[in-house]
């Protein structure tokens, strides 16, 4: 049997050693290709890689240098490529996603790093649940700022933080008829 060949961009020494250790415990993976930084990643051998798993941030400074990698990883014709990370903000996710990769995994959910690995190989994509929450509560906000009005939107956005009729008036100077009328448009907009 062929194993899943791996490329695996860690800076972490322990998550890097633990991670190898727990995938060459399955029979059908091997990790291929290591690297610390960004740029060792960047001068990797591509040729013989099925799978690339990149860690996000690539030092304790705040480096997103695994977002670049993907998106090289890309145009190098990889496209079977999953983010791990300790991180879940949206803009992260999404900028992955938009950089080429197939799926997003959180570290503390490293005992599914296989069976996403295999998930990946085979082209079936299953975003986990909080990254799937993730994505379609940005999509909403996506639709909701193409349809509404700016000025529905202020209103759209105040409701979403839990503010009455009376206060939105207050807050955007409008009478609380205006807003009212604001609401059903919006409600009608978004059904």
């Amino acid at each position: 049997m062929d194993k899943i060949q791996l490329l695996l961009v860690e800076d972490d020494p322990v998550w890097m050693n633990g991670i190898i250790d727990y995938l060459e415990e399955e029979e059908d993976l091997t990790v291929q290709q290591k690297a610390f930084t960004k740029e060792e990643a960047l001068k990797c051998d591509y040729s013989n890689v099925d799978v690339a798993l990149l860690d996000v941030n690539l030092t304790k400074g705040g480096d997103l240098g695994g977002l670049e990698i993907a998106k090289h990883l890309k145009e190098s014709g990889i496209d079977k490529i999953i983010m791990l990370t300790s991180w879940e903000d949206p803009a992260i996710i999404l900028e992955a996603f938009d950089n080429g990769a197939m799926n997003f995994i959180s570290k503390s959910s490293y005992e599914e790093i296989p069976d996403v690995i295999r998930e990946t190989y085979i082209d079936k994509i299953n975003i986990r649940p909080n990254i799937f929450n993730i994505i379609r509560n940005e999509l909403k906000n996506e639709r909701v700022t193409r349809i509404l009005t700016p000025s529905e939107l202020d209103v759209y956005k105040l409701k979403e933080k839990g503010l009455s009729r009376n206060e939105m008036a207050e807050k955007l100077l409008k009478s609380v008829e205006t807003i009212k009328k604001q609401l059903q448009n919006i409600k009608k907009k978004l059904s």
